[in-house]
Formats: structure tokens, sequence, C-alpha cells
């Protein structure tokens, strides 16, 4: 089985609140529109500025728009962007391509240490960096985050962030303090009610923190430990896949499923208005949970180095970052952009609360969505474990 974390695409320029905050997974989202006007320096861009400044940039579609094309132009900034569609596609090109051909690289946090690991990317002082003070201290302070290392310098400027969660049908099923992901394998929940959501490994992942695996050992998994974590999966069976956020709330509002693991926190109080009750609740288990921050990584010795940084300072930027959260809908990293949602008020500050995203604090609680020291290995064991 291909251990993969594809999805449908979007439209970039359709706004999340434009559908009763509706919201994105992470998987759609990175694969982001890949269907949408992908040509010219990557994306059918406008003519060149003379007299700016160059650089390449690495990235999902939905990050090298022509909308953001043109915001960096005007910033003083020529932006070349090539797409890619997934976090492993990204890594596989830059290594290729290495400094030569790229000068700034996005990616989920969970992958910037093998990025590091591998020499492909350059640490910086985010304190370099204009406007970085307007960042959450949580995303950028915390020795813990995969992206900061311990003289203070990071890996990635942080740039969007979001958590998945456990969720139940409140009419189904009522776990039991503290809340864990133990739940979903609970004697008192009929066979076939829990309902997963993405991909193998985070399914592995789960079962692993179930199973009281510390987080910072989670994709360190192997051997014993991770066929343990496979067959605790495999007694979940049979349990349902939701292909998308519809499926997963039709599930929920029908019984067909009780509970399960959900991409997002918000999931939980769009469906409860729906409604017009609370049938549902979401939250982030007692072990913690997976999620993600992504952001942009400075290539090691890329070639265009000071525009690739002036980049990072215009992409922290309020224009850009407030951009980002009316076109897609996660939640900013920068605190001055979030401040400022929750100060408009609307779905947009809503849509913020409901994801839990006005407590940053929550983010330290997750584990980063990233490659397992092994993914072969992780492969064969859900595969030859768990299977279809």
């Amino acid at each position: 089985m291909q251990m993969t974390r594809n999805n449908t695409g979007i439209d970039p320029s359709r706004s999340t609140f434009a559908t009763e905050g509706q919201g994105l997974s992470r998987r759609a989202f990175v694969t982001g529109a890949m269907g949408a006007a992908i040509g010219a320096g990557a994306l059918g861009a406008p003519a060149i500025a003379q007299g700016n400044q160059d650089v390449v940039v690495l990235s999902w579609t939905s990050y090298i728009t022509p909308q953001i094309v043109a915001i960096m132009r005007e910033h003083g900034l020529n932006v070349r962007g090539v797409p890619a569609a997934t976090d492993a596609d990204m890594f596989t090109k830059l290594k290729a391509g290495g400094a030569s051909a790229y000068d700034i690289v996005w990616g989920n946090c969970g992958w910037a240490p093998t990025y590091h690991k591998a020499g492909l990317i350059e640490p910086f002082d985010p304190k370099s960096i204009s406007g970085s003070d307007q960042i959450w201290s949580e995303f950028i302070e915390h020795s813990g985050l995969p992206y900061v290392l311990e003289d203070k310098k990071i890996l990635l400027l942080p740039n969007s962030w979001d958590s998945y969660g456990l969720i139940w049908n409140t009419d189904k099923y009522q776990p039991t303090d503290p809340i864990s992901w133990n739940a979903l394998w609970d004697e008192n929940v009929p066979k076939g009610k829990v309902m997963m959501r993405d991909s193998p490994e985070d399914f592995l992942a789960i079962s692993g923190l179930a199973l009281g695996v510390s987080r910072d050992e989670i994709y360190a998994m192997t051997g014993d430990r991770l066929m343990q974590a496979a067959r605790h999966l495999a007694d979940l069976k049979p349990f349902q896949i939701a292909a998308g956020e519809e499926m997963f709330i039709d599930a929920l509002r029908s019984g067909k499923a009780w509970l399960g693991q959900c991409s997002n926190l918000a999931m939980s109080a769009r469906l409860n208005r729906m409604q017009g009750r609370e049938q549902t609740k979401a939250v982030i288990p007692a072990e913690g949970s997976l999620g993600w921050v992504d952001g942009p990584m400075l290539v090691s010795g890329a070639r265009n180095r000071d525009a690739a940084l002036r980049y990072l300072e215009v992409w922290n930027s309020l224009e850009l970052q407030e951009y980002l959260y009316e076109t897609y809908g996660f939640p900013p990293c920068s605190r001055a952009a979030t401040q400022n949602i929750l100060e408009a008020g609307g779905d947009g500050a809503q849509l913020l609360k409901d994801r839990g995203a006005d407590k940053p604090d929550a983010a330290l609680k997750l584990l980063f969505v990233g490659p397992p020291d092994n993914p072969g290995e992780w492969a064969r064991a859900y595969t030859e474990v768990v299977g279809g």
C-alpha cells in the first residue's frame, strides 16, 4: 500500500468564509489547486518588474498563486514559483536541484529536521527577520518545536497552523475524563462506529499515542513498538475512513459514526451550527494530538539569499498574513494578524475560535506531522498487520 498525503484540490480564489465557515482539510490544501493555471514561472505570473530581486520558491501551488506573486512584486521581488504536490515531492526536488535551483522551500515543520539533517536548509535568527516579533512566542521560542534549535535559531518561519482532534456524537457516546485517544477502543463503542481521517501513518501515530508512546518518539517507532501500534490499530477494525470532511460530518450527524479522529476542531462547531444544537464535541486528548505548522525555509547556500530573506519579511507582513487567512482560513502564527481577525469579529473570528486558534499554547501539545524515521517499515507494518 502506498502511503500518501494527497487529497483533492481546492480553488485558491475561493474564500473559506463564503461557505458557512466550512474550512479546508490540510490534505486538500497542500495539493492546493494543482489544476489551476500551472504555467509561467509556475503560475502565469505577470511580467517581471525591472529592478526587482529574483527569488525562486519551491512550494505547494496554493502559496505561489498569481495574487501572491503580485504582492511580492509590489515589495520588490520577482517570485518564480516551482510547484510541488507534497512534502516528499519538495524534499526530492530540493535534494536534486539544491541551491543552484531554489532559494526558498516550503514545508510542514515536522519535515524541517529531515531537511536540516540533509544539509538542505540554513538555520536563521528569527530576530533578523523584520516583524518576527509579531509572531506568537509559542511558535518561535520553544525548543520542543521541531524547527527551533537549541541556540534559538529556527529552520522555518512559522506561517499557519492547525490541530487534529478527537470528535464524538454526544447523542451516542461520552468519553470519560481525562479524555484520551483510548476512547476509540472503548468496549462501549460498537464495532464499525469509529471513523478516521487522512493517512495510514496518521492512524499508526494515533495508535502509538493511545499506547502511551511519547510525542517525541512516535515517528521513531520501529520493531516491536511499531508492530504493537499496528496490532493495536488492527484491533479497531473495522473502522471507517472518511474521504472528506463532508463524509465525516454526515456520518457523525446520522450516527453512522459515533466518534473518530478529525483533521480540525472546527468540524464540531460547524456541525452543531448545522443542527442548531450541540450534537458533537471535539478536543485535543490528554496525550496530545497530531497537528502542523507550515512555513518557508531558507535553502542552504541559496544563490539569491538576500532576496530570500526579503521574501521571509514580506511573507510575515500583515498584508500577506491577512490575505492568506481570508483566502484559506487556516490560523495564522502571526499574533498581530490573529488579533486583528478577532477584533474584526464575524465569520473570520468565529472560525479562529472554533479551531482553538485564539489559544496558541495548544500548539505545544501537538505531534507535528512528519516523515517516520523508517517510512518503508511503517508502510509494511500497516499493510501486513492492519491491511485494507
